[in-house]
């Protein structure tokens, strides 16, 4: 069983106000794609009503079709404590061991925001 767990660590007073980033990466067995797409669209739908969840993104490599990317805004430590905390997110580990190869994952204060909106 591959261990799948993201530190969080306390996050310092004077950058209480900040946004933070979750990314990451990650490699799934061959063959898994439909099983890996379908959880990630499970976890997407979920994570995109928290509160505190101000973007959830995830990529494909263009060069790697078993290489994935995910990135998460919040707006708060406490909010990705919640999301940590979630049912669907419950659920998205249950299922990563059956398709997950390796994967890097880290938490990142958001320093160069860009205000310009997507289209």
């Amino acid at each position: 069983m591959l261990a799948v767990t993201l530190a969080l660590q306390a996050v310092p007073v004077s950058l209480s106000r900040i946004m933070l980033a979750i990314v990451v990466d990650f490699e799934i067995h061959p063959g898994s794609e439909a099983e890996a797409i379908a959880a990630l669209g499970a976890n997407a739908a979920g994570s995109r009503t928290e509160p505190g969840c101000l973007k959830w993104e995830w990529s494909r490599r263009l060069d790697d079709p078993n290489r994935f990317a995910i990135y998460e805004l919040y707006t708060d430590e406490a909010a990705i404590k919640s999301h940590k905390a979630s049912e669907h997110f419950d659920v998205w580990k249950g299922k990563i061991d059956s398709f997950l190869k390796k994967k890097s994952a880290g938490i990142y204060e958001v320093a160069g925001k860009d205000d310009r909106p997507v289209p």
